[in-house]
This record gives C-alpha cells, structure tokens and sequence, in this order.
C-alpha cells in the first residue's frame, strides 16, 4: 500500500491540505475542478456572497446531480438507493418473521 501524498488546493479563497493515495490525486483534482465550475456558476446566477452558503449550495448541487444520475436501465440513482433499502428491509422483516416462528 503506498503513503498518502499531500495535495495543495484552493477554493473560495482558502487553501487546503488533502491527503489521498497516489493513484487517487488526479481523480481529487478532477472533483476539485467540478467543485470549482459549481462554485463559479452559483456566484455568477446567485447573490449568495457568503462563502460558507455558496460551498453549501456547490455540495447540494453535486449531490442532487449525483442522485439523478441514471444507472442500469435509466433508473435513477435515488430510485435505485431506495429500492436497494425497501429490498434490505423486507429481508430483515422476512428473517424476523422466520426466527419468531421457530420459537
């Protein structure tokens, strides 16, 4: 396994320190660029100056856009995230049933 490199990065004006492996710094500085193009495009459409409110708002964009990305069939990741856990529930429900008549 190899040792964590430091990676410099700037955003919104602060700089920051990230440990990551190696073989994971260009996919940390590709996130970095996407953070920065959100970043730039809510200061641009919004009047949100507050650096914690705009880091805020770049976070919640990504993460909306990651629940609609589609995966298998066009099912949406949301959709999928919440089918996986009704299914996990109904097997837990099924197993307790299952034990409680055993006894």
């Amino acid at each position: 396994m190899s040792e964590p490199v430091q990676v410099d990065i700037e955003l919104l004006g602060r700089h920051f320190t990230i440990a990551t492996p190696p073989d994971e710094r260009e996919t940390l500085q590709e996130a970095v660029r996407l953070l920065e193009g959100k970043i730039e495009m809510i200061q641009q459409h919004a009047k949100v100056m507050d650096a914690d409110k705009i880091a805020i708002m770049a976070a919640l964009n990504i993460a909306h856009d990651l629940l609609r990305t589609k995966v298998g069939e066009g099912l949406e990741m949301a959709a999928f995230q919440r089918k996986i856990r009704n299914m996990s529930e109904a097997a837990d429900t099924a197993l307790r049933e299952s034990q409680q008549a055993l006894f």
